[in-house]
């Protein structure tokens, strides 16, 4: 049995289970409301009850005013319900709503999916998850070396489990240690978020995600953010790899592919930049941007979130607005990663 619950002002709904708390409901449907501690102490997830009633449950450590007592507020993060209810809570609108954050957290798992890319899979803990946007990103450090600053893969849905892709790199101590000497338990500090490379959750448009090697880490995190938002407007991914093999979870997306009605993927592989004045970045950026127009030659209903370098913007961006693309819904993860 499920709880609805439906916010206002925004009028956005979310389904709970019976032992479900309400922001773990909220985060699950990808709405991001305040919260830190996740333990009843902050008092950052407070919300008001306009109708309906909580299950009984634990009293938090967070003190109530009398007014706010009398108003019917509750901490999101305590409360569970059986009933639908109506709340009232302050949502995150953008990048700037998330607040930067410190935090230790623990290596749990590592996978080498690829020769030359592995996923670090890091935890926080339970009472300081990292509060963040799908399509943003964090820097992360290690003692001894210099600071990586790298896309968050992962959901915000499961802001406890954190994902970041790592690409080999010659030359790059992060990189080389990642492959060489990491290990399950370490600590790794992590800063953040940053960026405003995010998803615009009130959008009506035909949605296409243009991806470039270990770029696909954000619009991963994008894509599993539309998912839990339950997208109703067609997903498009394109995503270029640099050498045959290399689109290393090419099973996720098939099963993205397989599970919803409104998906499509298409991989794509980028044969070099040749004698070409471009980077490989680059040409696979175009090459993939040439691709989309072929498919979707009116672009003025569609909304594209693409990553590559900054300088190869200008080619790729004439491109897809000579299509139709109005500029305000292209949307480009050109960040500076060290």
């Amino acid at each position: 049995m499920t709880a609805k619950i439906r916010i206002l002002p925004s009028g956005r709904e979310f389904h709970t289970g019976p032992h479900e708390t309400l922001l773990e409901g909220a985060l699950r449907a990808g709405i991001s409301i305040p919260y830190s501690c996740n333990s009843g102490v902050c008092g950052e997830c407070k919300a008001r009850l306009v109708s309906g009633h909580l299950a009984p449950g634990c009293v938090p450590d967070y003190q109530f005013s009398a007014a706010e007592k009398a108003a019917n507020y509750f901490l999101a993060c305590r409360a569970c319900t059986l009933e639908d209810l109506e709340i009232e809570v302050h949502e995150a609108g953008g990048a700037e709503d998330m607040p930067l954050q410190r935090i230790e957290t623990r290596v749990v798992k590592i996978e080498q999916l690829h020769p030359d890319v592995m996923v670090v899979h890091l935890r926080t803990p339970r009472s300081q998850s990292l509060r963040f946007l799908a399509g943003q990103h964090a820097t992360l450090e290690i003692p001894g070396l210099p600071p990586r600053n790298k896309s968050i893969a992962s959901c915000p849905c499961n802001a406890i489990n954190l994902q970041f892709h790592i690409r080999r790199a010659p030359g790059d101590p992060f990189a080389e240690y990642c492959f060489s000497a990491l290990k399950a338990n370490q600590t790794v500090m992590l800063t953040g978020p940053s960026g405003h490379f995010a998803f615009d959750d009130d959008a009506k448009e035909e949605v296409i995600f243009l991806a470039y090697d270990t770029g696909f880490a954000p619009i991963k995190s994008l894509i599993e953010h539309a998912i839990s938002l339950e997208y109703a407007q067609p997903i498009h991914l394109y995503w270029v790899a640099s050498r045959a093999g290399d689109h290393y979870l090419e099973n996720l997306c098939r099963s993205w592919l397989d599970a919803l009605d409104n998906f499509s993927f298409t991989p794509l592989l980028d044969e070099g930049a040749g004698s070409s004045p471009f980077s490989d970045t680059e040409i696979g950026q175009l090459l993939g941007a040439q691709r989309i127009v072929v498919d979707h030659p009116d672009l003025s209903h569609c909304r594209i979130y693409m990553t590559g370098p900054e300088h190869a913007v200008p080619e790729t961006r004439a491109l897809l607005l000579e299509h139709g693309l109005p500029d305000a819904q292209l949307h480009i993860d050109s960040f500076l990663r060290y």
